[in-house]
Order: C-alpha cells, then sequence, then structure tokens
C-alpha cells in the first residue's frame, strides 16, 4: 500500500501526489481510494481504487534524477513514430498516450517536436489532432521531468535541450 505524500506517474495525467487514502462511497458501494492530485494542476482530483490492480498499476514511481538525465539522452537516438495515414496515426498516438510508457513516449514526442520544425519550414503547422497529441505527451513527460529535476515547466524544455547538447 502506498502512503499520503508519495508521487507518482499516473498514467497519461503525468505527475501525481497523493494528497489522501480514504473510504469513499460512489454509487451503492463504499471503497478505499487513492486521491491524486496532478502535480501541475492542483484544479483535478483523481480517484484511484486501492483494490483496482488494473488502475494501481499506472501509479508508477517516478525517476530519479539520474536516470531522468540518461533517459532524456537517449532522444536523439529515438526512431520516429511518424505515420503519414492520418486515421492510423490517431489511432497509434492514442494508443501509446494511454499505456503512458516513457520510452514511447520519448519517441512520440521526438516525432512530433520534429514534424512540427519540419512544417514551419515551409509556413505550414501541425494538424490540431497533432496539436493535441503533442500537448498531451509534454504534460506527461515535461511533468515528471520539472518534478524530478526540480525546475518548472517552463524550463523543461531549455534544460532537455542542454542535457542532449551535453551528451
Amino acid at each position: 500500500m502506498y502512503k499520503i505524500g508519495e508521487l507518482f506517474v499516473y498514467g497519461s495525467r503525468g505527475a501525481c501526489k497523493i494528497i489522501d487514502i480514504k473510504n469513499e462511497k460512489f454509487g451503492n458501494s463504499e471503497k478505499t481510494y487513492y486521491i491524486l492530485m496532478p502535480f501541475f494542476d492542483s484544479k483535478e482530483t483523481i480517484f484511484v481504487p486501492v483494490d483496482n490492480e488494473k488502475l494501481v498499476s499506472k501509479m508508477k514511481k517516478i525517476l530519479s534524477p539520474k536516470q531522468m538525465e540518461e533517459l532524456i539522452k537517449t532522444i536523439p537516438a529515438k526512431e520516429s513514430v511518424w505515420i503519414e495515414n492520418v486515421n492510423l496515426r490517431r489511432e497509434e498516438y492514442k494508443k501509446i498516450i494511454s499505456r503512458a510508457q516513457r520510452e514511447e513516449l520519448i519517441s512520440l514526442l521526438k516525432t512530433l517536436y520534429e514534424r512540427r520544425k519540419e512544417l514551419q519550414l515551409i509556413g505550414k503547422n501541425l494538424s490540431a489532432y497533432d496539436e493535441k497529441f503533442l500537448r498531451q505527451v509534454q504534460n506527461i513527460i515535461h511533468s515528471e521531468i520539472a518534478l524530478v529535476m526540480e525546475i518548472s515547466l517552463d524550463e523543461v524544455a531549455p534544460y532537455i535541450e542542454k542535457t542532449i547538447n551535453a551528451a
């Protein structure tokens, strides 16, 4: 059982903190819940039933600063996950975000950043869907980096660039 105050990355919600563990009644049954608050969005509260293994498994321990730095250094070697077919791309990106596996998210983040740069060179923008995916993956990855490295969200992109250039 986890404790109040512990920090996690929760699925596609990004870095979260357990702010309470208590019994709540939703519908006809009462259960014990981990009550999570996204680290950079104190307006949202997430209830995770303690006895729901599938949902609890989405609570991933945050990386150490050293592990985070090593993960960031792998970004240049990541393969693009760009898919030309819009419908297939949307489906695959939804799956990547819902699985919330760091390695996949880093690849997707790199892919969307690179695609945005390519399009900007010819005076175009990412599609609305691709921008939405970029914001979602940034929230997940950037919130954990900011938390682990003890920096603000605004400092994350420069930190990533600096870390990659120093590698």
